[in-house]
């Protein structure tokens, strides 16, 4: 009884003692942006979610992972992956910079 007692304190602990870090970096941890969409050139800046309503419609600033794109229009936009993609209305656009004209 005492083991499991003691078993039950250290889960308890770990589980509450580690949930903050499960939200640290929705924005910076502190609630404030993060400094990366002022310091970098590349649209691949925005790795997570913002810190809005949680299951709103994602739009700019909200995730950006290739992966999440429909694999037809990936095909369609690029051959080389996320690194240069040529969206219809938007022109070049990627994660590097220096691929799409980027300074």
């Amino acid at each position: 009884m005492k083991k499991t007692l003691v078993g039950a304190a250290i889960c308890a602990a770990l589980i509450f003692g580690s949930s903050g870090a499960a939200f640290a970096g929705e924005v910076n941890g502190n609630g404030d942006p993060t400094g990366g969409p002022g310091h970098a050139r590349s649209l691949c800046v925005y790795s997570g979610l913002e810190d809005g309503e949680e299951g709103g419609e994602a739009g700019p600033g909200n995730v950006q992972n290739w992966g999440h794109v429909p694999q037809e229009l990936r095909k369609q936009w690029s051959s080389r992956g996320a690194s240069y993609v040529s969206v219809p209305g938007e022109g070049n656009v990627g994660c590097n910079p220096h691929s799409v004209g980027g300074e």
